[in-house]
């Protein structure tokens, strides 16, 4: 990977179909965008150490390697360097606090009414597709199967 570069990402919840996104608590009148869990990193680790990092940082919570998912990758043109997006799944869907933050279980179909950056909006949009396309294929394998 790069020498600096952007990581975000989603918590999916398969059972119910809902992703955790974040908003940051502003004092001003502007609405505040929702978002994805992200940072810049510097290290020469893997993006999805860093996106594991990051949810245990912000969340406390351990997700298993084997539980996080590349999504897809791109130049971000707006942070001048690459971006890595992952969706990690997890078993429960439990109410997540986070200091100066709003934190929401939201529906793909919910996420159309919310307010985000261009970017984020297109990264979900693809996040959605690719957990929608390894559902499939999970479901097509385990009929294949019985």
């Amino acid at each position: 990977m790069p020498q600096s570069f952007y990581v975000s990402g989603i918590l999916f919840h398969p059972e119910s179909q809902h992703i955790l996104l974040h908003q940051p608590q502003e004092n001003n009148n502007s609405l505040p965008l929702w978002s994805m869990f992200g940072g810049t990193n510097d290290s020469q680790e893997d993006g999805a150490v860093i996106f594991q990092q990051m949810i245990l940082d912000a969340l406390n919570l351990k997700l298993p390697r084997k539980n996080i998912y590349p999504v897809y990758d791109y130049f971000n043109n707006t942070l001048n360097k690459m971006h890595y997006v992952y969706s990690a799944h997890v078993a429960k869907r439990k109410d997540y606090a986070c200091e100066g933050e709003i934190l929401s279980w939201f529906t793909f179909k919910q996420t159309l009414k919310l307010r985000f950056a261009q970017e984020t909006k297109q990264d979900i949009v693809v996040a959605q597709r690719v957990i929608d396309m390894q559902e499939r294929v999970t479901t097509s394998t385990q009929y294949y199967r019985s």
